[in-house]
């Protein structure tokens, strides 16, 4: 099971890591709350930024570095107040490898596993896609390409369309440059900026083993990162630290405070109720596997039995099976009094 998990998770870090460049680059931006923006980032995890008369605080960098530029430039669009403070809310590249694309004297907080983390995982996995995985796929689309003699057929303008794509956004991810942050913690860290207030928290491994919330304590407001994904299907990967019952007990604790809107890692801002959405889905799920385990199925048939329609879920659909293996695991090995609450 463990070589199996493995090889999921491998192909989980190819798609967080590497968005494909053929879906479009699409963002808006509304105001959550007085100078609090939300960008709504397709090419990446949600980035929150918030304008204060002495510089602008980011949460969140996009997925690739022209991605990092193009948040920056809606940033500037909005004030020209200097981008002082980028907070990272954990490692996956989705949300960090737009770094480049910001400013050199940002100065970069995040939790303090988040630098070994990107070492160990990101580098390289993005070396291996820059120098291997996608050069092989446009060889491969250019000789499907050169099979075909019509070059005005849908077939090779869809094909030429990918392969363009795909050549840009290899030319885009060869600009990743990761940077260390300048402010690292462990549990907490508060930081006032003008007349605004802010506190990030980690609250223990969920999502990943440095993944931390963001509070607006002025607004009410907190950006979860990937603890929340809003109506779809969450990535779990073992190898990353998810604790899924941590996960449980971070959000159910998280709902209990005065908090008035949430903007997750990805998926729509909502009030606090998506928290418990949340929470409610993985324990509505581990529920079923702890009940049909103990009915003697195996992984494999409970993976059968138990149907994502269940679930309100859209969106990162393949990805369901695989929470079903990562609790599973997570479940016999801990017992079932883990997932008491």
């Amino acid at each position: 099971m463990k070589i199996r998990i493995t090889l999921f998770s491998f192909i989980i870090i190819i798609l967080l890591f590497t968005k494909l460049s053929n879906a479009q680059e699409n963002s808006e931006y509304i105001e959550v709350s007085d100078n609090l923006y939300l960008i709504t980032n397709i090419s990446g995890g949600n980035v929150a930024f918030l304008v204060t008369r002495k510089g602008i605080v980011v949460v969140d960098a996009g997925s690739t570095p022209s991605n990092g530029q193009k948040i920056c430039s809606i940033i500037t669009s909005v004030s020209n107040k200097p981008i002082k403070f980028l907070i990272l809310t954990h490692f996956h590249g989705d949300h960090i490898n737009g770094i480049a694309g910001f400013p050199q004297d940002v100065i970069i907080i995040a939790h303090k596993d988040l630098a070994k983390n990107n070492e160990i995982y990101n580098k390289k996995n993005i070396d291996n896609y820059i120098s291997n995985i996608l050069p092989g796929h446009l060889v491969n689309l250019k000789l499907q390409m050169g099979e075909i003699k019509d070059k005005n057929s849908k077939e090779y303008l869809a094909l030429k369309k990918d392969f363009d794509n795909n050549y840009e956004y290899l030319e885009d991810i060869k600009n990743i440059k990761f940077r260390n942050p300048d402010i690292t913690f462990e549990d907490y860290y508060r930081f006032k900026i003008a007349d605004e207030r802010i506190m990030l928290e980690y609250t223990g491994p969920g999502h990943s083993s440095d993944n931390v919330v963001v509070k607006f304590s002025n607004h009410n407001v907190i950006h979860t990162g990937d603890l929340v994904f809003k109506g779809m299907v969450p990535y779990l990967i073992i190898d990353h630290g998810v604790d899924v019952h941590n996960w449980i007990k971070t959000l159910d604790d998280l709902f209990k405070e005065n908090i008035l809107t949430v903007i997750p890692g990805h998926g729509e801002i909502g009030g606090k109720i998506i928290l418990k959405e949340q929470s409610d889905y993985f324990k509505s799920l581990s529920k079923k596997i702890e009940i049909l385990k103990n009915s003697g199925l195996s992984l494999v048939e409970i993976k059968e039995k138990i149907d994502i329609n269940d679930f309100d879920m859209k969106g990162n659909e393949n990805q369901f099976p695989i929470n079903i293996e990562v609790i599973y695991t997570q479940l016999v090995g801990k017992g079932a009094e883990w997932w008491e609450f």
